[in-house]
């Protein structure tokens, strides 16, 4: 199979963030009255890491909240130009395949909630607090991370591919 590592990446996340949110969903009610606190670093009265229940409308951070179907619209041309550009992005490459298989996981994620849930708006459930700096940072789901991990790894793969032709020229004038 020609993208085998694209597609191994991209069937878990998204597996796992619709199986995670079909769960979500279902104790919805009691999620909200009371969080699941899965991991305490440090006793007090609020947990580490925490699964509750909330919904947006928007993109991260809740950014562009009021335009949902905007948001829609570029999650599909997202994976349009990804399929139709593959050669470009050089989806021939083991390392890149994994990149795009986790974003990709985790845009058809969050474009299944937006297309498929009522009201269209994605579900988020992990929710880690951060005691030492006091900060709630936004919840989110498994496709956020499959988006997150996915960009900051292209992200890492590009400097250091410039890093590696900066060498490169440099020992060639050598």
């Amino acid at each position: 199979m020609r993208y085998l590592r694209f597609w191994l990446c991209f069937g878990p996340v998204l597996i796992l963030d619709q199986a995670t949110k079909a769960w979500v969903v279902k104790n919805s009610a009691e999620l909200r009255r009371n969080p699941i606190e899965v991991l305490d670093l440090i006793d007090g009265n609020r947990g580490f890491l925490e699964f509750t229940y909330v919904t947006n409308p928007g993109a991260a951070w809740s950014m562009f909240s009021d335009f949902p179907e905007v948001l829609t619209i570029l999650a599909v041309i997202a994976l349009v130009a990804i399929f139709l550009f593959r050669k470009n992005l050089e989806m021939d490459k083991l390392s890149i395949q994994v990149v795009f298989g986790l974003i990709c996981g985790g845009i058809l994620g969050n474009l299944c909630d937006r297309l498929f849930r009522e009201p269209a708006e994605v579900v988020d459930f992990i929710d880690v607090y951060l005691p030492v700096v006091n900060y709630d940072y936004p919840v989110f789901n498994i496709a956020d991370s499959g988006i997150f991990l996915g960009a900051f790894a292209y992200l890492i793969m590009s400097f250091l591919d410039v890093r590696k032709e900066q060498r490169e020229e440099s020992e060639k004038e050598s």
